[in-house]
């Protein structure tokens, strides 16, 4: 229980929130909820502080790479959304 007590909030709660955000995001991702692309945006945010507090590179360029996959995501939902005008010749 030491081990717990002692490293649940080494890195300021950010490891807990990354974990969270992403669980949710994945979760509306997974009810076709376009808003999960924003919220994983959101978790990339915590996850790139942790990886800042962790001293882990990898870490850090992972978030920021996947948080623009996210954002890329989030721009081809939205041209999928727009309604195509379809005009009879």
């Amino acid at each position: 229980m030491d081990y717990f007590t002692e490293n649940a909030l080494r890195y300021y709660g950010l490891d807990w929130a990354a974990m969270v955000t992403t669980f949710i995001s994945l979760y509306l991702l997974g009810n076709k909820k376009r808003a999960g692309f924003l919220v994983g945006i959101g978790a990339n945010c915590f996850w790139l502080g942790y990886g800042f507090l962790s001293i882990s590179i990898a870490n850090m360029l992972a978030s920021c790479v996947v948080a623009a996959l996210q954002y890329r995501g989030w721009l081809r939902w939205a041209s999928e959304d727009k309604p195509t005008f379809v005009t009879s010749e």
